[in-house]
């Protein structure tokens, strides 16, 4: 292992100071896998990264006026001793090749490496799955697929390359034999990359669930006219069309006593806000949600592009998600079944919509039933629920549209000082991984593989 610096004063069992040999600045760079051998504990290698690296100079102090300030071209002919820090941050300590808990603090004095991947790769013992590598050492970051259970969160701003990372996470649990639902959003990112696509406009939707629909689409409050959809929707028979709903909820309405004056505004707004055509394609859903789970090929997407109202798409994942739901209380038998919601701010933010509850409860309960969810957004505050990414084990994140993210994640995962002037820094395919696939625990910075 490449000798970078050794241990200053002022070492805890959480940061570790250290100051770097001139020779090896050039590897002094945010988030380098290094190595440190205690002097007195020589059979323990502390791993972990360099962070808060520091160009600093004794001569040139930032709290202390010298003559270099006014007279900057003494510069060139003073004695300059500048040198670079940093802080260690220790994630685990390897003891005869075997990962081990960091419980001593590090000598002073103690010789820092840049550390040999190999000597991890050795340290880690089971099954495991790959999206990327290390940014500097080329480590490639084993992810246990057994905590996909506990859901997962893929977080940054356009153009990062989010949906790189989730096609490669999707082929990695899918080679291992589990069922992949995608459900994409914009038709781009998924379904041009899988063999097995079904278009949104092929499902049908529930009668309960087409309920709500209606009632978006034709802006009807639900706490007034949600009885009367539902039962209106659940008792239709017949080849769909708008006038013949509307005459249908009227008798429904009449026969349950509404108000005459809730009945005409029930028909006015459908038939002002809900178009003749959103009737007429009803009678094109064939594929029932039952289908999608009985599909045999995996990954399989659901193509959400070809409904443009969104109150659809919604439907569409929401009837599919509760249809898993009850197949496994059904059966009494977990599943083995990954669902992927690409722009997950559409289908599980803090307001209402029709898919947030089945998310909601899925990411709550899913785990001991083989559900899973993996959740695609540009941002976490605000845009997705509070209690749906509270329930995210593991955590990608990359350059983030506000610092406010950053404060969400590090109230539910150890994000080891990870801060906004790191995350600014990255480039596309640069995320940081944390949670409970990831074996440190902590965030590591991969750069995601290529994918087809």
């Amino acid at each position: 292992m490449k000798e970078l610096g050794i241990v200053v004063s002022g070492s805890t069992i959480g940061s570790i100071p250290v100051q770097l040999y001139r020779s090896a600045e050039r590897y002094a760079v945010e988030e380098q896998l290094v190595g440190i051998v205690d002097r007195e504990n020589p059979g323990e290698v502390v791993v972990g990264f360099l962070r808060r690296v520091t160009k600093l100079e004794p001569v040139i102090r930032d709290r202390v006026r010298t003559p270099y300030v006014d007279r900057p071209e003494m510069v060139d002919y003073g004695i300059l001793l500048p040198y670079t820090s940093a802080i260690v941050k220790p994630y685990v300590a390897l003891r005869d090749g075997r990962l081990a808990e960091v419980s001593n603090v590090v000598t002073p004095g103690s010789k820092v490496y840049l550390l040999d991947p190999s000597l991890l790769e050795g340290a880690f013992a089971g099954s495991f799955i790959y999206v990327g590598e290390h940014k500097y050492s080329g480590w490639r970051l084993p992810l246990d697929p057994a905590y996909v259970t506990h859901h997962v969160g893929v977080f940054g701003a356009t153009g990062m390359g989010k949906s790189r990372l989730v096609r490669a996470l999707i082929n990695e649990l899918a080679a291992r034999g589990r069922k992949v639902i995608i459900f994409d959003h914009t038709g781009v990112d998924y379904a041009p990359y899988y063999g097995a696509v079904v278009k949104s406009t092929e499902i049908r939707i529930p009668p309960n669930v087409l309920a709500s629909v209606i009632a978006k689409v034709a802006q009807l409050q639900w706490q007034t006219y949600g009885e009367y959809l539902e039962i209106a929707t659940m008792t239709y028979e017949g080849r769909w069309s708008r006038e013949g709903f509307i005459a249908h909820l009227r008798r429904v309405m009449k026969r349950l006593n509404a108000r005459d004056s809730t009945i005409e505004k029930a028909e006015l707004f459908l038939k002002q806000l809900a178009s003749a055509e959103f009737f007429e394609e009803l009678n094109n859903r064939v594929k029932t949600a039952e289908d999608i789970l009985s599909a045999e090929a995996s990954p399989f997407v659901v193509d959400l592009s070809y409904d443009t109202d969104l109150s659809v798409k919604q439907a569409i994942v929401a009837s599919v998600i509760e249809a898993a739901w009850s197949k496994v209380k059904r059966d009494k038998a977990p599943a083995n079944m990954i669902f992927v919601v690409d722009e997950a701010q559409n289908y599980a933010p803090q307001t209402w919509t029709i898919s947030k509850d089945a998310i909601e409860t899925t990411v709550r309960e899913g785990r001991k039933w083989g559900l899973s969810m993996v959740l695609a957004s540009q941002r976490i505050v605000g845009d997705i629920d509070p209690s749906i990414r509270a329930n995210l084990g593991t955590v990608f994140f990359s350059r983030l549209t506000a610092p406010t993210d950053l404060r969400e994640i590090s109230s539910y995962l150890d994000l080891a000082d990870i801060n906004e002037s790191v995350l600014a820094q990255l480039q596309p395919r640069e995320f940081f991984v944390a949670g409970l696939m990831n074996p440190l625990r902590k965030p590591v910075l991969i750069r995601t593989r290529e994918v087809a």
